[in-house]
């Protein structure tokens, strides 16, 4: 409990200058040059660098767990830097972009032609990327060439700062929806033509519809919900990402198209998708999160040797119906009689 406090005090105390830095990133960024907001992600990811030794901890072990001890030393920092790197442009474009928001937007995407096609023939459809390349893009490619999306969006910080960011990413057109009791929203927009936009390497416990599944080798718990949906609405899914190019723009890349295929489990499906992404991640691993700390959980009779430093012991009361309150039973009842509904 006294952690839990410090904490808090900590994120209460730090709330009023994260607010001012985002007032001042929407009042300034948008008045660089491409060339600035460049310079700006490269300054961005050396500050991470220098302060943010518990990103560069998490980054190292996720890298030991795609290579093994293959790396060497140089290799590896290069790695993280242009990590950090991506994300600071990732963050850097979503403010830059707040202004005159299409014509930027259209300024900054190049969609592969084959992925073009494949949006327009599909609709609606379900589209899948990672927290690799900018994955802002893709969602916000399918609505410059007018196909309607809807993502799903955690919050971030407070209320109101989750509400700031949602229209900043929602200007040309997007809906964005919450996680929580996201579910009915999506069937909503796919049943009235609306394609979805999805990440699917996002920590996701068993007790909010994830399912254990292998990426790199070890076990991570994993929403099947896209693949869930394919299956019951009878729509496909499109897997692509968001490559980064040299001048700062972004090249958004077709990886495969799942057709729903009755005969195909839910677990299956995803397991398909995520092994594309392994491989996406093994050949450009400076474009992925590597900050994140995916494999958080350790399964229930796993070797915890196999796991990152960070990972913890999945606790037995936070699966369903082993020590919930009453609120996880009526979020537990809901999601299980709309999966039902849905059948």
């Amino acid at each position: 409990m006294g952690q839990d406090k410090y904490k808090k005090t900590i994120r209460a105390l730090r709330r009023p200058f994260e607010w001012i830095g985002i007032y001042l990133a929407y009042l300034i960024v948008p008045c660089f040059t491409r060339k600035g907001c460049m310079f700006l992600a490269s300054f961005g990811a050396t500050i991470g660098i220098l302060f943010c030794s518990k990103n560069k901890a998490v980054s190292k072990a996720n890298l030991k767990i795609i290579y093994g001890n293959r790396l060497t030393p140089y290799r590896e920092k290069v790695i993280i830097y242009h990590s950090f790197r991506n994300m600071s442009a990732v963050l850097v474009n979503l403010f830059w972009t707040s202004r005159d928001s299409r014509k930027r937007l259209e300024q900054l995407t190049v969609i592969d032609e084959s992925m073009r096609a494949c949006i327009q023939k599909a609709k609606p459809s379900i589209n899948i990327s990672a927290h690799i390349g900018n994955w802002e893009m893709l969602s916000q490619a399918c609505v410059l060439n007018d196909v309607p999306m809807m993502t799903v969006a955690k919050d971030i910080g407070t209320t109101a700062m989750t509400k700031r960011l949602a229209q900043t990413r929602s200007v040309i057109g997007q809906t964005i929806v919450a996680k929580d009791g996201a579910l009915r929203h999506l069937i909503y927009a796919i049943r009235h033509g609306s394609s979805l936009g999805l990440l699917v390497d996002q920590h996701t416990p068993v007790r909010q519809g994830g399912t254990w599944l292998t990426f790199f080798g070890i076990p991570v718990d994993v929403s099947i919900s896209p693949a869930n949906l394919s299956r019951k609405l009878k729509i496909p899914i499109i897997v692509a990402w968001s490559r980064p190019l040299k001048d700062g723009r972004y090249k958004v890349e077709y990886l495969k198209q799942f057709d729903p295929e009755p005969e195909v489990d839910d677990t299956k499906r995803s397991q398909e998708i995520v092994a594309l992404f392994e491989t996406v991640i093994r050949r450009h691993p400076s474009c992925w999160c590597l900050n994140y700390r995916r494999w958080r959980g350790i399964r229930e009779g796993d070797n915890p040797a196999i796991y990152p430093y960070y990972a913890r012991p999945v606790r037995p009361q936070r699966l369903w119906g082993a020590g919930e309150g009453k609120s996880a039973r009526v979020r537990k009842s809901t999601f299980l009689a709309q999966a039902r509904k849905n059948s």
